[in-house]
């Protein structure tokens, strides 16, 4: 079950001055509405101000429309009383709303202005909040760059104060919580737990129960990843009285929907639905569509893995739904994976392939994205780091030029040797950093030419199967139009029946094929050993392929020993044997033979289906057995015709039985494919 890790929204800083948000709303409202009657000179105070950003931020996943409308009067109040600390908070919640309402140019615009104002006035707390914010609209805006140096110099900021006070030490806290996430959504999760861990070490010393609980339920996401189940469901088990006691209605859905999660991933699939559904009540009445949109589909995964298809479509669907309306790609992937899950179930091709090809172009474009995103965190970390260090060597040269002149002047020659020892040292610091750079341009175009290999692969495969698929299908189409319109009849049709009945298992045994490469491509093809008998498995074979061998007089002979028994997948057994039993007929010629054959070792069968037919070049052996994925399909003996993913699918589901596969072949002797799997 592949998770994606959740970034929320860290309620603002200054908002911890109000002890519970949720619980203090109704109060602030009548506040708000009493202050309303009152004349428009009384409200021009700063005390009128507050108020208003206290409400603003107690209806932060309440009410959009609230938090836009108070932002926008208290900003305008802040500005003709020229009071800063209200100019800020209000720019803060506008950008907040405008990155919930999806306007990422504008929330950027919002939160840089609130940054400025905090610059201008000094004041530490507002700095280190307003880069805070920055930092996360930064990141939904997909500017991962600014996002972690935004991040880095807040932390900064923070580590530099020294005798930090309680509050101050939370907002420390919230950068290594922001700078954690970051990182979680780059996959890079032992990163993102070692600043998480910082987070909760700084909150367990403040004793502050909302963040402590906010920290917990983040690692608990992030655990689920690196499948420590046992300490995510600890931690998560913590958070969830916190979020109730304290009334935030929105981090307590999260938890909820986490829990869900640690319970799909241990099996426990009934227990997983109950604390959903309890998660989707909260979403009901919160506003948050990106985590409910993501809860929906783990909602229809669950489904899927109980085989309620019905009910697992209805959610996936509901879910693509508010993905498309967020566009968001990465829940747009997701939701089709699940789609495309419920249709192979169900035996829907036509939308399985549908789906599957959705699918597969989101995920092409998140996976150039993120790989991009990756590299951007990578060059601001080390971006930040060359500045500092460039500022600090400046500080350096200015610091020894000072002491030059003193030490010159009274004749300080050992010092002088000092100072030039220093600069060297920091010259010697400067290239190391160069060197680092270097190295990470090179693995930039390394992973560049390595994209661009799979996404060649990817295009000519896809050719082949669409232009193989076209031609049988336009046939059939043809033919049926014809019968329809009485240009033909039922007679005449009928002698065509032979050959489009080929055509169609062609098709049925193409789309096979893909359908299985395409779950290997999303899953990788996980192996579900049990004991299975060779012979049975090549005899069902040769039943499914009588008709092609008989229509070639081709004998084929199983000569495998009955209880011949291996421990391996049945599915990727069964797809072996018939992908490469077809092959040996496409390349034997009419009146040849097809023999296979089973040897006994001391922990594992021996496989070898041989044949009488063309056989193989070294070239051709070594590419089929290379580690990159071949496409090349060559005409048989009758012109028959395939893709060239059937033998790229053995190779991949011998590997993944724990077996090997190797080609023994003579040009015009025929060919023996050799492949072992283990003993029960």
């Amino acid at each position: 079950m592949n998770l994606k890790p959740t970034l929320l929204f860290f309620c603002l800083i200054f908002s911890l001055q109000i002890s519970s948000q949720r619980k203090e709303l109704d109060s602030l409202s009548k506040e708000v509405v009493a202050y309303n009657f009152l004349s428009s000179e009384k409200k021009r105070d700063t005390s009128y101000i507050n108020l208003l950003n206290k409400y603003v931020v107690a209806n932060y996943y309440v009410s959009n429309d609230t938090i836009h409308h108070y932002a926008s009067k208290s900003l305008e109040l802040s500005k003709e009383l020229q009071y800063h600390q209200g100019q800020i908070e209000s720019l803060i919640s506008l950008g907040f709303y405008e990155s919930e309402m999806g306007n990422y140019k504008e929330a950027v615009s919002h939160a840089e202005k609130a940054l400025e104002k905090a610059l201008e006035i000094n004041s530490f707390k507002h700095k280190i909040v307003c880069y805070s914010n920055l930092a996360t609209i930064y990141h939904y805006a997909g500017n991962i760059k600014n996002c972690v140096e935004a991040s880095l110099k807040g932390i900064r900021i923070g580590e530099d104060r020294l005798n930090k006070t309680r509050e101050e030490l939370l907002y420390l806290s919230l950068m290594y919580e922001n700078l954690g996430l970051t990182y979680g959504m780059q996959r890079e999760y032992k990163k993102a737990l070692d600043f998480l861990f910082k987070a909760k070490k700084i909150n367990e010393e403040t004793e502050s129960k909302l963040a402590q609980a906010q920290t917990l339920s983040n690692i608990a996401s992030y655990q689920l990843e690196t499948q420590e189940y046992e300490s995510g469901l600890e931690n998560i088990e913590k958070s969830i009285p916190i979020f109730d006691e304290l009334g935030y209605k929105d981090w307590l859905a999260f938890a909820f929907k986490v829990k869900g999660q640690l319970y799909a991933e241990t099996n426990k699939y009934e227990e997983a639905l109950d604390i959903y559904m309890q998660s989707l009540g909260i979403y009901e009445i919160v506003e948050d569509k990106r985590e409910k949109t993501s809860l929906l589909n783990e909602i229809a995964k669950t489904y899927c893995d109980l085989q309620e298809y019905d009910l697992a479509k209805m959610y996936a669907e509901e879910a693509l739904t508010g993905a498309k309306e967020l566009n968001s790609f990465k829940d747009i992937k997701e939701c089709s994976e699940t789609l495309y899950e419920v249709a192979k179930e169900t035996l829907d091709f036509e939308n399985a392939l549908y789906f599957h090809e959705q699918f597969k172009s989101y995920n092409d474009s998140i996976f150039n994205h993120e790989n991009t995103k990756s590299v951007a965190a990578h060059e601001a970390q080390m971006s930040f780091i060359s500045m500092e260090n460039e500022l600090r060597l400046e500080s350096e040269k200015q610091l020894n030029k000072q002491r030059l002149f003193i030490y010159l002047s009274s004749g300080g020659v050992i010092i002088l040797l000092t100072i030039l020892f220093f600069t060297q040292r920091s010259r010697k610091v400067e290239r190391k950093l160069n060197g680092l750079l270097a190295n990470k341009n090179h693995d930039l175009k390394k992973r560049e030419q390595e994209l661009q290999e799979l996404n060649e692969t990817k295009n000519k495969f896809f050719s082949i199967i669409a232009h193989d698929l076209r031609t049988p299908i336009g046939s059939l189409n043809s033919l049926i139009d014809l019968l329809k319109d009485n240009q033909i009849s039922p007679k005449d049709f009928m002698q065509f029946a032979p050959k489009l009945s080929e055509q169609v298992k062609s098709i049925s045994f193409t789309l096979n094929n893909l359908l299985v490469w395409g779950q290997a491509q999303m899953k990788g093809a996980n192996s579900r050993p049990t004991k299975n008998d060779l012979n049975i498995i090549c005899n069902d074979t040769l039943k499914l392929l009588k008709e092609s061998a008989d229509k070639k007089k081709i004998l084929i002979k199983n000569r495998i020993p009955s209880k011949a028994t291996v421990f391996a997948d049945l599915d990727h057994v069964q797809l072996v044997f018939r992908n490469i039993i077809s092959n040996a007929i496409k390349f034997t010629p009419e009146s040849g033979l097809i023999e296979v054959f089973a040897t006994e070792f001391e922990k594992h069968w021996q496989v070898e289906i041989k044949d009488s037919g063309v056989g193989m070049s070294k070239k051709a052996i070594d590419a089929i057995l290379s580690d990159k994925t071949q496409f090349n399909s060559t005409y048989g003996t009758n012109d028959e015709k395939g893709t060239g993913l059937g033998l790229n699918l053995c190779k991949e589901m011998i590997k993944k039985n724990n077996g090997k596969l190797w080609i023994e072949s003579f040009l015009g002797k025929g060919t023996s494919f050799y492949f072992t799997l283990p003993k029960p």
